[in-house]
């Protein structure tokens, strides 16, 4: 078991490398790799509590997720790039286990939401408090977690976005623009692993 543990924990570094190099080539900078470091040996070994058969789309998703993410913390962007194929292999495992319309229902719900948000922000308070690119990110969350995991995903970042902005020691003015994309691909990891991969929530319906 602690040989597993500890061999996760390098995968998930190695994942989170891959997935620097990914950020790099669309923009991000090479500096501070140590949190993407930290956070994928940190997480990766949730992928453990998963069936073996998982760990390939565990891999792909982690990578992606991350890439994601450190490329938003660095560059403040949310690529098509990354976006879109972690939809796509979202619902290619969907439809693999015949979920495909819960995982397309899922997508829309998530992308929905935030544009719906972004909207309703804009109209109050006249300008954007979420980007374009957090509905790319949430929509391509509720592909891999389904309608039933959008809920958790959000409150999760939520609350992990609130924390890091509290751990900061100041809050930022009402102009200063937070990466969100970051905490949405933290939740989204989570959410999936805590229902049990695509499989086990596809079973489910």
């Amino acid at each position: 078991m602690a040989f597993g543990a500890v061999a996760a924990v390098l995968a998930g570094a190695g994942l989170a490398a891959a997935a620097a190099a990914l950020a790099r080539w669309l923009g991000a900078g090479p500096a501070g790799m140590a949190p993407l470091l930290a956070g994928g040996g940190v997480l990766a070994p949730l992928a453990m509590t998963l069936p073996p058969s998982a760990w390939p789309a565990a891999a792909a998703f982690a990578t992606l997720l991350l890439a994601i993410a450190w490329l938003d913390q660095q560059a403040g962007i949310v690529h098509a790039a990354l976006a879109a194929p972690l939809t796509l292999l979202g619902l290619g495992l969907a439809a693999v286990e015949a979920a495909l319309p819960a995982a397309l229902a899922g997508a829309a719900l998530g992308y929905g939401l935030c544009r719906a948000v972004e909207w309703g922000f804009r109209r109050l308070r006249g300008q954007d408090g979420l980007g374009r690119g957090d509905a790319w990110v949430l929509g391509a969350a509720g592909a891999w977690v389904g309608p039933d995991g959008i809920g958790p995903v959000l409150a999760l970042a939520s609350t992990g976005a609130l924390l890091a902005v509290l751990l900061r020691g100041r809050l930022p003015d009402r102009q200063t623009a937070l990466p969100f994309a970051p905490a949405l691909a933290a939740a989204a990891w989570v959410t999936w692993i805590i229902g049990g991969g695509v499989t086990a929530w596809a079973a489910g319906l």
